[in-house]
């Protein structure tokens, strides 16, 4: 197992590094044209990899913490709390990895239906956002009932729990509305495309990064944010620019 766990490990680094640099080719190429749907191809393939990969390692460690970690816990002098931080950080990855893999889907489920929404009321795409939903509560239940994580760690699981749950009412108001914009789902595909740029990034800076951002304190968290913010102005002006007053 710890092999499987270390072949996954060094997938998803390799994998992840390629989508870092993959995800900007589609956000600079004009829309529809050849090198955008070429690139944003290989892209999604790529963070799908990223994803499932990370979502199998953090059920692993989560599973059993004390075998994938044993190092790190039996060489503390407070082994329990260790597990709990253990715990409590793979928790966020895990989060991130279902984050990341249900942008993605949203954004190609979105695509292919374009302007008819008959795909986003299925059964699959739903269990789809009810993990996400879960993961956003569990998430926010942590950080109220983990007194003995540090300070930052508690306010990045309330940050991205609140932003699972706002990316699941986006996700169900645009699937169930009456009516929506002619390009509202040109919209929903760049905005859960630029939700899974997010993630990736993000996922970096909390685990390949950590280390050297440790001295940084609670100044971490201006790091861990910095691609959400990047991603919410990417989004507002892609949304100002496809946006138009027609219904369908």
């Amino acid at each position: 197992m710890l092999t499987l766990h270390s072949f996954l490990l060094y997938l998803h680094i390799v994998f992840g590094a390629i989508a870092m640099a993959l995800f900007w080719i589609p956000v600079i190429t004009k829309k529809g044209a050849l090198n955008h749907r070429r690139f944003g191809k290989a892209y999604v393939w790529t963070m799908n990899t990223v994803a499932i990969s990370a979502i199998v390692m953090s059920v692993m460690v989560l599973v059993a913490p004390e075998y994938f970690k044993a190092n790190i816990i039996q060489n503390s002098q407070r082994p329990e709390a260790v597990t709990e931080g253990i715990r409590f950080f793979w928790t966020l990855l895990l989060f991130l990895s279902v984050f990341t893999f249900a942008s993605v889907w949203n954004a190609m489920v979105v695509l292919r239906s374009k302007r008819s929404r008959d795909n986003l009321r299925t059964l699959s795409y739903l269990s789809m956002i009810a993990c996400l939903a879960v993961m956003s509560l569990v998430l926010l239940w942590q950080s109220m009932n983990t007194p003995a994580i540090q300070f930052v760690s508690s306010w990045l699981h309330i940050i991205f729990g609140i932003l699972g749950l706002v990316n699941v009412y986006q996700m169900l108001r645009f699937a169930f509305s009456p009516s929506v914009k002619k390009n509202a789902w040109l919209i929903e595909h760049l905005s859960s495309m630029c939700g899974s740029g997010i993630a990736v990034y993000t996922a970096f800076f909390a685990f390949g990064a950590r280390h050297v951002l440790a001295h940084l304190g609670q100044w971490q968290l201006l790091f861990w944010v910095v691609p959400g913010v990047v991603g919410t102005v990417l989004i507002f002006l892609w949304s100002q620019k496809y946006e138009q007053g027609e219904l369908s």
